[in-house]
């Protein structure tokens, strides 16, 4: 079955977030007088756990403090050097002009979310949006991301989801029923994803507008050139 719906992530997939995220942790480490972790392992934690576990998974009984902090820092400046990464633009418009119906889960915090997304021009571009706590349960989690369609789940082999983590990958799986599976695209430009396989990685999102433009779906039993499956 033809692509019709794509279930985009966020930070790190449209959107060059990460460097903000990671200034926040390291302003929080530093308002609570600990040592800062590494850059990449921030990106691994917060592309695989919902943020508010990522939270209690590094500052343990700190984290309501660690929260206040972070948020502290984010409020302020996550959309003051926020920027698309590169081709997000073109791809949405792709996507839009083509009628794939486009929607949105993350696990940032709405208000934020919708700020990012407004500085970014990207509002027209979804269906639906869900955020951290609009649902009982935070991405990956099946309720968040059945919630992206109102409960009223497509065929799965009509759902490609689009993300840069394990989070994306569980997300896809969560869309899998009567015996049919979605695909699960990882956007991994610098070779960093090391989650479960996915169906498909890519260097860059323009590989995605090349092979939708060049077939308008993607099977993984498919060999492509441009997108090869369970490459590392």
């Amino acid at each position: 079955m033809k692509i019709q719906h794509i279930v985009f992530d966020w930070d790190g997939t449209l959107a060059d977030t990460y460097p903000v995220i990671s200034k926040a942790y390291e302003h929080t480490f530093k308002s609570l007088n600990l040592p800062a972790i590494p850059y990449k392992e921030v990106k691994r934690l917060t592309s695989t756990l919902p943020n508010k576990d990522t939270l209690g998974y590094i500052f343990g009984p700190l984290k309501d403090e660690a929260k206040k902090h972070y948020y502290e820092y984010i409020e302020q400046h996550h959309v003051s050097n926020l920027k698309p990464m590169p081709c997000a633009k073109e791809l949405l418009e792709f996507c839009q002009d083509k009628g794939f119906k486009m929607y949105l889960i993350s696990n940032k915090k709405r208000p934020y979310l919708l700020e990012e997304i407004s500085h970014l021009g990207f509002s027209s571009f979804f269906d639906s949006i869900v955020a951290a706590g609009d649902s009982p349960e935070d991405k990956p989690s099946p309720v968040a991301a059945h919630a992206v369609f109102h409960n009223d789940l497509p065929s799965a082999d009509s759902i490609l989801v689009i993300g840069d983590g394990a989070a994306d990958y569980k997300t896809a799986r969560a869309y899998d029923h009567q015996d049919k599976k979605s695909t699960c695209v990882i956007h991994d430009p610098d070779g960093q994803y090391s989650g479960p396989d996915p169906d498909f990685k890519v260097k860059s999102l323009e590989e995605i507008i090349n092979l939708l433009n060049k077939e308008n779906t993607l099977c993984p039993k498919i060999k492509r050139p441009l997108l090869q499956p369970n490459s590392r």
